[in-house]
């Protein structure tokens, strides 16, 4: 059993078309807090400990598994903490005692509920491949684009540039990252064209679109160089889809690739990077709720205004 002390507001809970169905459904999970109860399977944690908690774990057995496509198990979509992160206790499985992680005193409540957001993050790097020379764009700087910026900066790369259309954004994804950020153009070649010039090359190597606007995916489509890679990071609405002009792709031989969270590896390498420095979280966490406020913090997430990463904390 875990007293909540933090939990982050996800993107996702602000998204009602994947969230009604699962109605009624207490919401939140990028929780922190202090173990209060063990079990007797609860081997290496103890009363009194700082924890993450991932509500996500695989069952290590099956084929996926096997694959190390942890994220795409089974068992991995059903698990989750009970009843969820916004509430004053939740409980853990013995399961997920595989990726329940103790907080080292450096690293705050609130820090820690970014370790699954950042483990996405990394999840989708790992996923495309990135290497230390590749021209890399990220498109969209809200806290998610700001943590690639950060990993990937840590990872070695330094050709990088973000787009984003809100002016605040801007300035913050920026500041935190010391990575230029542009804005795209009135229409795609335009943009192309002002990539083109700013980077003295044809195209990106890598292109992470998270936003999960279809323009925003659409630029990414554009951007791209022959033989380049296009990392789908966010899902639009399910009955949204993107045109998609396969002789285009053919003749670039793109490659398009998805990500879909993050496992038990990602969420260690989160830890890491936090601890460590290298990802400043203390800057993207610009609005505080309490427990009362969850749906002020969800509405203030979902209308974006002036915010990065919003934070209950109970």
């Amino acid at each position: 059993m875990v007293q909540t002390k933090s939990c982050g507001i996800c993107v996702a809970d602000t998204m009602e078309w994947y969230q009604k169905p699962k109605a009624p459904v207490v919401l939140g999970h990028e929780a922190t807090g202090i173990i209060t109860e063990v079990g007797a399977k609860a081997v290496g944690f103890s009363v009194g400990d700082r924890v993450f908690v991932h509500h996500h774990v695989p069952c290590n057995n099956c084929e996926l598994c096997r694959r190390q496509l942890y994220t795409l198990c089974e068992t991995f979509k059903k698990t989750n903490y009970d009843p969820g992160g916004f509430c004053e206790y939740f409980a853990v499985s013995s399961r997920h005692l595989m990726d329940t992680l103790i907080l080292p005193e450096s690293v705050s409540f609130e820090e820690g509920t970014l370790i699954e957001p950042l483990a996405c993050v990394i999840h989708a790097i790992r996923i495309a491949d990135v290497k230390p020379n590749d021209r890399t764009v990220v498109i969209g700087a809200g806290s998610i684009g700001i943590m690639f910026g950060q990993v990937l900066k840590a990872y070695g790369i330094r050709d990088i540039v973000m787009y984003e259309l809100d002016e605040w954004r801007m300035q913050k994804a920026k500041e935190i990252t010391g990575i230029e950020v542009l804005k795209p153009g009135e229409t795609l070649p335009e943009s192309l064209a002002e990539y083109r010039k700013f980077s003295g090359a044809p195209g990106a190597n890598k292109v992470f679109v998270v936003a999960k606007d279809l323009r925003a995916m659409s630029l990414g489509l554009e951007l791209i160089g022959g033989g380049g890679t296009v990392l789908l990071f966010a899902t639009p609405e399910a009955s949204e889809y993107l045109p998609f002009y396969v002789s285009k792709a053919f003749f670039k031989q793109l490659s398009i690739r998805l990500s879909y969270s993050a496992d038990h590896l990602d969420t260690r390498e989160a830890l890491a990077l936090i601890t460590s420095g290298k990802v400043n979280t203390e800057e993207l966490i610009t609005h505080r709720f309490s427990l009362e406020e969850v749906s002020k913090g969800i509405l203030q997430t979902e209308g974006r205004g002036n915010a990065l990463k919003c934070i209950v904390n109970i």
